[in-house]
């Protein structure tokens, strides 16, 4: 059985009936056997053509030079920073360090006082759309909107990132599946825990057909321990596929697990660079990334 079939199989009789009609597949009967309509639906698909999957530019995610001042204040100086297909970078730092602000400038939120930042080769200040289209972003604080429904949301996003409409059918009922989210298809974003609308955000951004670039900022806060296990293991999946991904966080035990190698800030500064290893060739007594992060931001404290 391929995937879509897989997926076929978990539909509800509506979705079913919804990829008929995208399929032009005629229902002319009054009652249709369930695993039938499947065979005749996957029969389909297979007939349709599969369009190869585009690789990202290396490197996906390239700051140059990078310097955000609000007023006085140097929010980040001089960044340089890239992420190519097939890693994940960790951006760390403690509160306050620039992170927020420097993938705030990356997703185009913000401009940069100077500097360039580009997406899959795409200038975010000159032409930030190209870039934006490419790039799935999670904020710490997620917002969305809260008068739509997830199954809503799911839609609006396709639309957005151009699925069609068979794959976005297809593609919804995957995420749904992949973040549990069966239970909250037809429930209104506003009424969502925060743990539900970060899951509900995840599955709009991978709606869409990998490979992805990624941006998140501490994307595990808020979900529960299978959540958290089951978003590190798909990011790292997505890693092997070609995925570039950037993750912000202060959490450095979720870092070191999922990293490849890192950089770490501190008051907008870039004070470390590097695999673990690299960095842990730096001091003598530090050996995990806790230890590194304490040296590099003002010494391990005293017990």
């Amino acid at each position: 059985m391929d995937a879509d079939t897989n997926i076929l199989q978990r539909m509800t009789s509506n979705e079913l009936v919804s990829m008929a009609v995208a399929l032009d597949i005629p229902l002319t009967q009054r009652s249709i056997i369930r695993d039938e309509l499947v065979d005749r639906i996957a029969s389909e698909l297979e007939k349709t053509e599969k369009k190869g999957l585009k690789p990202l530019t290396s490197p996906a995610i390239r700051i140059e030079n990078m310097t955000k001042r609000f007023g006085p204040k140097v929010a980040v100086r001089d960044l340089n920073l890239k992420v190519n297909p097939g890693e994940i970078v960790g951006l760390v730092g403690p509160n306050g360090a620039g992170k927020t602000t420097t993938l705030r400038v990356l997703t185009g939120i913000i401009r940069p006082t100077s500097g360039s930042v580009h997406v899959n080769g795409h200038d975010m200040c000159k032409k930030p759309i190209p870039g934006k289209r490419v790039l799935g972003y999670i904020p710490e604080r997620p917002t969305c909107y809260p008068s739509l429904k997830v199954r809503e949301y799911l839609t609006f996003m396709a639309r957005i990132y151009g699925v069609s409409k068979v794959n976005t059918i297809l593609r919804i009922r995957e995420q749904i599946d992949l973040f549990h989210l069966n239970e909250f298809v037809d429930s209104y974003i506003g009424t969502l825990s925060k743990g539900n609308l970060q899951r509900a955000l995840l599955a709009g951004i991978f709606i869409r057909d990998p490979p992805y670039i990624l941006a998140f900022d501490e994307p595990i806060y808020g979900l529960d321990p299978r959540g958290a296990w089951n978003l590190k293991s798909l990011l790292k999946r997505l890693k092997k596929e070609g995925s570039a991904i950037l993750v912000s966080t202060h959490i450095l035990e979720v870092a070191e697990s999922l990293c490849d190698r890192f950089i770490i800030m501190n008051h907008g500064n870039v004070v470390g660079r590097g695999t673990l290893s690299k960095l842990s060739s730096l001091f003598d007594k530090a050996t995990t990334l806790e230890e590194i992060f304490l040296m590099l931001t003002g010494g391990i404290p005293q017990t």
